[in-house]
């Protein structure tokens, strides 16, 4: 099975997997930063002053994650980095659902749907900061892979991050809709 993981093919799929992840939040973040900057506040974990900074911050470290995850030399301390902001936002999410906050959005992607909180999506976060340490502790032993294993592998998360994208609007739209029903 570690023979299996370790494929240049199987790691560059959740390269570009997770690459896709951060570089798709951080561009629907820029494109709405003032917006984004309402969510970090609303979250009411940071004090007001931190709130703005935080917001301007996230979205340029994204892409240095996304872009990091792409770049061999750079992989595993992206991976590492991936994990540590897929973790922390799954703690803020985790806070506010223990708050009793569900309603707020999560500030996700800034696809113009909000999307309340909830247990599901820690578990969702749980999940992808799990991906991302796996990744990362496979990384060193990995063969380095040739063009080949990287464009399929590129293909494979590129179909991936297409898949739970799907998968998350098709989420958000079926919790609007139990919402408007109650």
């Amino acid at each position: 099975m570690q023979a299996v993981l370790s494929e240049p093919l199987f790691l560059w799929s959740l390269r570009v997997f997770l690459a896709a992840l951060f570089a798709t939040a951080a561009i629907s973040k820029l494109t709405a930063m003032e917006e984004f900057y309402g969510v970090v506040r609303n979250f009411r974990l940071l004090p007001d002053a931190l709130a703005r900074p935080v917001a301007l911050a996230l979205p340029p470290v994204e892409i240095a994650v996304a872009a990091g995850l792409i770049v061999p030399a750079l992989a595993l301390p992206a991976a590492l980095g991936a994990a540590t902001l897929l973790a922390a936002f799954g703690v803020a999410i985790a806070v506010n659902v223990l708050r009793g906050r569900t309603q707020i959005d999560c500030g996700c992607f800034r696809d113009g749907m909000r999307q309340g909180i909830n247990w599901r999506m820690v578990g969702r976060n749980a999940a992808l900061t799990a991906l991302a340490l796996g990744l990362a502790a496979l990384l060193p032993g990995a063969p380095a892979g040739g063009p080949v294993d990287i464009a399929t592998g590129a293909l494979a998360g590129t179909v991936l991050a297409l898949l739970y994208f799907s998968a998350s609007m098709l989420g958000g739209l079926s919790l609007r809709q139990h919402a408007t029903n109650s």
